[in-house]
């Protein structure tokens, strides 16, 4: 895979220092770590959960769940958005995209089966399948997977496959990036007028 899913923002204030006095400058470390945690929080966060919605079909909350934040901090002016460990043993490949190999035998394919958000067939479908006395796994004409025996013949439920290749289409980093630019300027302008406010 191509690597972890996260994405840190820092700031070039240098823009906004030029015409300021010394005081301003002193809140200067205070005002930008906060701009830059609201930016994680309130504006790449929900961007980013409203990317999952627009891009996978009725994805459980434990998926949403998945996107977190690391703050910002005086001596840390950077701060961090990411897709936890677990959702991203699955998110990643559809942010990078590539092939996935099995870690069995075999990948589940589904041939005519139900499936969740991300076109996999849902967990413990497979065991339900084979424990039908109606069906078996096996090969028929060179074609692996669940077979069920009908009246008019043998019907694949389910096809074994040596991997599974995927496009990229998440969209992580492109819409982390709209978001931070969009909204950093105003979220330093509050951040600094507060440090201001607040020091005097």
């Amino acid at each position: 895979m191509a690597g972890v899913i996260d994405i840190s923002f820092e700031s070039n204030i240098r823009e906004w220092t030029a015409s300021m006095v010394a005081f301003e400058r002193q809140q200067l470390p205070f005002a930008t770590a906060k701009a830059l945690t609201d930016v994680a929080r309130l504006d790449v966060k929900p961007a980013i959960e409203r990317q999952i919605d627009a891009v996978f079909v009725k994805p459980v909350e434990f998926t949403r769940r998945g996107v977190a934040y690391r703050p910002a901090n005086k001596s840390g002016l950077a701060s961090k958005v990411l897709i936890m460990n677990v959702q991203q043993s699955y998110l990643e490949i559809e942010e990078y995209g590539g092939v996935r190999t099995p870690k069995k035998r075999a990948l589940a394919m589904p041939a005519g089966q139900k499936v969740n958000a991300y076109g996999n067939l849902p967990r413990g479908t497979v065991q339900r399948l084979l424990a039908r006395r109606d069906t078996f796994s096996g090969r028929v004409n060179g074609h692996g997977g669940i077979w069920q025996r009908t009246r008019k013949g043998l019907k694949l439920l389910v096809a074994w496959r040596d991997q599974a290749s995927y496009s990229p289409r998440f969209g992580f980093y492109e819409t982390a990036r709209a978001a931070a630019e969009l909204h950093f300027p105003r979220r330093f302008d509050a951040a600094l007028s507060q440090a201001l406010a607040s020091a005097r």
